[in-house]
């Protein structure tokens, strides 16, 4: 995650579903739908988000920041993720 920790998705859906979103800054429809899930994480709901080619840290953090969001959040700067994934779209 960007705070350093290492995850296993199947012990933190363990106890409550996972939301699992995949998300980026560039993407026109994640400006509508990630305030959504950044509510939804806030209010204590189990969300893990994963940036799609958004960046380096320090500028995902700088835009998570500036917007005012506080995700849980997985970097996938090069799409590693997303290709393992098969993720075609955000």
């Amino acid at each position: 995650t960007l705070d350093g920790r290492t995850l296993d998705l199947n012990a933190i859906s363990q106890q409550k579903p996972l939301l699992l979103y995949v998300w980026a800054t560039w993407c026109g429809v994640c400006r509508y739908t990630t305030p959504s899930v950044a509510s939804l994480a806030a209010d204590g709901g189990n969300v893990l988000t994963v940036a799609l080619r958004s960046g380096d840290n320090v500028t995902l953090e700088k835009w998570l920041t500036r917007k005012k969001l506080a995700l849980p959040t997985v970097n996938d700067p090069s799409g590693q993720l997303a290709r393992q994934w098969d993720i075609q779209v955000t």
